[in-house]
């Protein structure tokens, strides 16, 4: 029977390696795996969690995309059960290939279906546990917006407010209540034209419209364009004291430009508010490799946690098995409710040379997630230590692997720590290799 007992907790481990994983779950299991006794030489890495950062509490799945509505239970249960993902960004319709708002007063509540089907299926997933709907409006180009709630110049703020909100009262009554409320998508692919004065004015039209209707409103989530630091957007709002229409500041961020500098000041200028990575993207073009495009993805949503993201919501989550899919699942499921950590590695912390070394660290309670991207082509790592500065290792390290070489699930491999004081653990880094360690601290 103990061989049927390790066989059985074996392959219950190497399925929740297999993609996101519930943390608990997996750090919960045992293993009676042995490895031969490792020497210790170098230190390679040093793993210091005293001071951690900004604690990411938001990961929403986005159903603007394409065709990722929730469209089952079990597919609910695995996104928002397994996955753990705590919110749903959903699309403001109205535009020229979705006209569910065709006059003031009126909405066609056949084109929301979907929209709401996908968030009964996600409430039913998350049981008692915390869910947020984010509503944002929905991008297609120069037809946007519905001719009556725009003219010459763009939006007409008072008829936008009120589509904003028979939008609100519509989806109260299907008892699903907004949250947080994006009013604008990537202002220089839409024609709506939102200054900061058409954004401010349209928010005190849609207060005045809410106390008049008897409705809450929604936390407001500002900007959201293409990019952060667009035509002086955030400063305009904050310098001609607007700010208090923006509750939560949101930009896109793509890995092709990464740019962080122009993050850093828009940051600078919105105080305390918390800082959303509203639209990350993870390439999926069919002429790149796969693993190439996981280190731009994961590198770009690390330059955002460097400076403070709390909330992301990737554009094309992914729960196929494909390697893309697992990647992404393993990578993002880790750190919601986690705060970043500071480790060191031998090619530096920087992040902005793409095929060196890559490293980040993150922790939630006693649990500790480290992320190791080597995408060079000739250097593979030989016996790369990780040291904990000031901790102690219990039980086991669990390692998930993916290289050229392997499957899309990866290689699992569990890890025994080594050292004085149990808080040293080691393992060859290949050549184009992601690598993905979780294990908890005494």
């Amino acid at each position: 029977m103990q061989f049927k007992n390790n066989l059985f907790i074996t392959i219950s481990l190497l399925l929740l390696l297999s993609c996101g994983g519930n943390k608990d779950e997996l750090l919960n299991e045992e293993s009676e795996f042995e490895q031969e006794e490792t020497i210790i030489t170098t230190i390679n890495s040093v793993i210091t969690f005293n001071e951690p950062g900004q604690l990411i509490n938001v990961f929403y799945y986005d159903v603007k995309f394409g065709n990722k509505a929730v469209t089952s239970a079990s597919q609910a249960k695995e996104i928002f059960g397994i996955d753990d993902l705590n919110g749903i960004r959903i699309p403001i319709f109205g535009n020229i290939n979705k006209p569910a708002h065709p006059n003031e007063g009126v909405i066609i509540d056949s084109y929301y279906e979907g929209i709401i089907n996908s968030i009964n299926f996600a409430k039913e997933a998350r049981g008692t546990k915390e869910f947020k709907v984010f509503a944002s409006k929905k991008l297609d180009g120069a037809d946007s917006f519905p001719d009556w709630v725009k003219d010459d110049n763009g939006i007409v703020p008072e008829k936008y407010a009120i589509l904003l909100a028979d939008f609100i009262e519509f989806m109260n009554s299907e008892n699903i209540q907004i949250d947080y409320l994006g009013i604008d998508n990537e202002f220089i692919y839409n024609e709506g034209n939102i200054t900061p004065e058409k954004y401010s004015e349209t928010i005190d039209f849609l207060r005045n419209i809410a106390l008049t209707r008897g409705f809450e409103m929604p936390l407001l989530l500002g900007y959201d364009d293409y990019g952060p630091n667009k035509r002086n957007w955030v400063k305009t709002l904050m310098d001609n004291n607007w700010g208090d229409k923006m509750d939560v500041y949101g930009t896109h961020y793509y890995p092709e430009w990464r740019p962080k500098t122009k993050l850093l000041n828009d940051l600078a200028l919105i105080g305390n508010r918390p800082f959303w990575s509203t639209e990350p993207h993870w390439n999926a073009k069919s002429d790149v490799n796969d693993l190439d495009e996981a280190e731009a993805g994961m590198v770009s949503l690390w330059d955002q946690i460097d400076v403070g993201m709390s909330g992301f919501m990737w554009w094309g989550y992914g729960t196929d098995n494909s390697l893309r899919s697992n990647l992404m699942r393993a990578a993002s499921v880790p750190l919601l409710g986690s705060r970043p950590i500071k480790i060191t590695d031998v090619d530096g912390e920087d992040i902005t040379e793409l095929g060196k070394l890559q490293t980040r660290a993150f922790i939630e309670d006693k649990s500790i997630t480290v992320y190791a991207i080597n995408m060079s082509s000739s250097n593979s790592f030989e016996n790369y230590t990780f040291k904990l500065d000031g901790g102690i290792i219990e039980e086991k390290v669990y390692c998930k692997q993916w290289s050229n070489v392997l499957s899309n699930e990866g290689d699992t491999h569990l890890i025994n720590p080594i050292g004085d004081n149990s808080n040293v653990f080691s393992i060859t880094l290949p050549k184009r290799s992601i690598s993905r360690f979780v294990f908890t601290i005494k």
